[in-house]
């Protein structure tokens, strides 16, 4: 039977390429054409040329329920630094961390999150008898750790408050330092930076993005770009770096391998991946 994280990857593969319509399949095919180039020429090079940030994506979710406790557990374990995550508030103001705005697809049950309390997110089956943790639940398990996190602010248009609830959490954990908080939403991070100049923060792009310059919202340390839009144009990376930005890269549906040298060959500082097992292994080759 197929996990609730594989439902997931696939879900994202079939919305990516259905937001691309009818040019999707031929997109996809020069990414990938893309990065093979890149990779079979820079496998020939030698060591890696910089320190590369395992970023785990909704933890190690191509091995866990994505999300869970369990998911970061085995994310720490591959040995991934930063725990990525996803943050969205329950209907009695509990942060919680899930992806999606209804609980429909990775637990056992229906509804949105924002109509749900605590009690019944927590009384859902997340996969393999795993809960929705809080996000201070996530936090404790990092500082246990000795890892940094990467919490999005998810859908920050349906939860007002969201994100000074999340500022609160990591100020009270005394986690702000191990901390980068991201968002698509520029209205976000904007208000992520008046509520804490000190906090960290990472502007998320998506497709149809094609340079890194800047501005950027909420004068973000660093930028967040998709793996196939790099690939396809990759001077984005020296771009943010020339601005004095960190570039860490998400994957849509091209997280292989080759891929990962590709992009950490082309300069990204750290790439956000469901599988830290295998990134760590691309690491180790060299």
């Amino acid at each position: 039977m197929m996990s609730a994280s594989s439902r997931g990857r696939r879900s994202l593969g079939g919305c990516v390429l259905r937001t691309l319509g009818c040019a999707g399949q031929t997109l996809v095919f020069l990414i990938i054409m893309a990065a093979f180039y890149y990779g079979s020429y820079l496998f020939l090079r030698g060591p890696l040329p910089h320190q590369v940030e395992i970023i785990a994506h909704r933890g190690a979710s191509a091995h866990a329920p994505e999300n869970t406790l369990a998911a970061f557990r085995r994310a720490v374990d591959a040995g991934a630094g930063w725990l990525e995550m996803d943050v969205q508030m329950s209907a009695d103001g509990a942060l919680v961390v899930i992806h999606d705005a209804t609980v429909d697809r990775t637990t056992n049950g229906v509804g949105r999150v924002a109509d749900l309390t605590l009690a019944d997110l927590q009384a859902l089956d997340a996969g393999d008898g795993e809960i929705i943790p809080t996000f201070q639940q996530v936090i404790q398990l990092a500082q246990e750790a000795g890892v940094n996190i990467m919490p999005e602010a998810k859908s920050p248009e349906l939860y007002p408050g969201l994100e000074a609830a999340m500022v609160k959490a990591i100020q009270a954990a005394g986690y702000t330092d191990r901390t980068v908080i991201q968002s698509f939403s520029p209205a976000a991070l904007d208000r992520l930076r008046a509520l804490d100049p000190s906090q960290r923060l990472c502007a998320l792009y998506g497709l149809g993005r094609f340079d890194l310059d800047g501005p950027y919202p909420g004068d973000a340390e660093a930028v967040c770009p998709m793996a196939e839009m790099v690939l396809l144009y990759p001077w984005m990376i020296r771009q943010a770096h020339d601005q004095g930005r960190l570039v860490y890269v998400w994957f849509g549906v091209v997280e292989r391998p080759f891929t990962m040298r590709a992009l950490v060959e082309l300069g990204a500082d750290g790439l956000m991946v469901d599988d830290p097992e295998a990134l760590g292994e691309v690491l180790r080759q060299r």
